[in-house]
């Protein structure tokens, strides 16, 4: 078709025949035609009065389907209402058999409202070049390039650079940033409960790392698990600070009754000691028996050996005493050591993990720290080629993202540098 030049005055611009096709193909808003059956749709044919007869079937690569009743009918090519005029007309005044509930067979002829027939799922499209997960998506109503694409996971130069030798798979790589970045969350919560314990307190801040982006799920899963380690090992170290407190408690009970006891038996044995020099005296004047002498000293040497051995109960009592504050700072001493140990380890792994992650994001980020790269970016602009099958021949048409792919189309999405402009 030529294209004739039109005029245009000062205030007008008129488009001619090939300026309307060329607007139309380069906005994606072209006009559709009726959509064409072919091979790979799936076909649904129901007769109203026979719900036992409702057949779902696909178009074989012959372009026919089979009738109820026996017999197939060619419907490749054909529009949905010219399919379903053709199998209305074929199936009317059929005669079809189906079967009661009570077991006998009951003849049904098919009148021309009886049938209905329909498309019930259509031929798959297919999505390769610069995408993220290029392959074989269902097919939608009114599907375009841009739902397509992101369906594939977006724009990405991230395949084409998985489809080098020796290149790792997208996916695995997605998978293994997604691993390293729960791990990721799972150093960061650890480190800061570890803080919370050593400041003694009995919450943290459950607010996840702002450069991580996971699901819900898997950070609750994590912050809840350090909560749950944050209350036992708080209630394990206060029962054990508790116990060591009670006994130091006990001890100095123990040692205050002990030392009233050891001033009562100093003036027993200071009583015994003056009993003893005044039965000495008289023992020497004659007025007393020796009896009476060895008496006396029997009830000192009691009184002595009394005091001295609650002399010995206070300083075991005081040594105990010692060791249980000595154990109660130890344990506070090796608790802190342990924590603080935990912290350095778990911010060494945090420094690998975040190094390890940055390494992986900028495979899976090639463009300015994007993995799905903007459509205007200003650095590359997507280049898309739909490959429709039109007839017997494949016809390859330039698209824009918002162009209306039909079923059983290939969408081919090339990234090119966006064109460099001068002043």
């Amino acid at each position: 078709m030529k294209c004739k030049k039109q005029g245009r005055s000062s205030s007008t611009l008129l488009l001619g025949p090939c300026a309307a096709v060329l607007f139309f193909a380069t906005s994606g808003l072209s006009l559709a035609a009726p959509y064409k059956l072919g091979p790979g749709d799936t076909i649904e044919i129901s007769i109203g009065g026979l719900p036992d007869q409702r057949n779902r079937t696909q178009i074989q690569i012959d372009g026919t389907i089979p009738l109820p009743g026996g017999g197939t009918v060619e419907v490749a090519g054909l529009t949905p209402a010219q399919m379903q005029n053709r199998i209305e007309t074929l199936l009317q005044a059929r005669i079809l058999r189906q079967r009661l509930t009570d077991g006998r067979d009951q003849a049904f002829v098919v009148k021309p409202g009886d049938v209905m027939a329909s498309v019930v799922e259509y031929r798959p499209v297919y999505v390769s070049g610069d995408v993220l997960t290029p392959g074989q998506q269902t097919y939608r109503a009114s599907m375009t390039v841009r739902q397509a694409v992101a369906v594939a996971g977006g724009f990405s130069l991230l395949r084409s650079r998985g489809m080098q030798p020796g290149a790792t798979d997208p996916a695995d790589l997605v998978r293994d940033y997604q691993s390293l970045a729960t791990e990721y969350t799972k150093e960061y919560f650890h480190i800061v409960r570890t803080g919370a314990e050593l400041d003694g307190r009995d919450t943290f801040d459950a607010t996840p790392p702002s450069d991580i982006s996971l699901p819900a799920s898997v950070i609750g899963s994590v912050v809840q698990a350090e909560k749950d380690s944050l209350k036992t090992s708080q209630s394990d170290y206060r029962t054990e600070q508790r116990f060591l407190d009670d006994a130091v408690k006990q001890t100095d009970a123990q040692f205050a009754t002990l030392k009233k006891q050891q001033e009562g038996e100093e003036k027993g044995v200071q009583a015994d000691e003056e009993e003893l020099e005044r039965v000495m005296k008289a023992f020497g004047s004659g007025l007393l028996a020796s009896p009476r002498v060895s008496e006396s000293r029997r009830a000192l040497l009691l009184s002595s050996t009394r005091r001295l051995q609650t002399s010995v109960e206070l300083m075991r009592l005081q040594r105990q005493r010692e060791d249980f504050v000595r154990q109660a700072g130890r344990v506070t001493s090796q608790r802190t050591i342990n924590l603080l140990r935990e912290q350095k380890d778990s911010n060494v792994r945090l420094a690998d993990l975040r190094v390890r992650m940055q390494a992986l994001s900028q495979k899976l980020q090639p463009i300015g720290g994007s993995g799905a790269i903007p459509v205007n970016s200003g650095e590359l602009n997507p280049d898309v080629v739909v490959v429709r099958r039109l007839g017997q021949q494949w016809d390859r048409i330039p698209a824009s993202v918002d162009f209306d792919v039909e079923p059983g189309d290939v969408i081919e999405v090339t990234l090119r540098p966006a064109p460099a402009f001068s002043n």
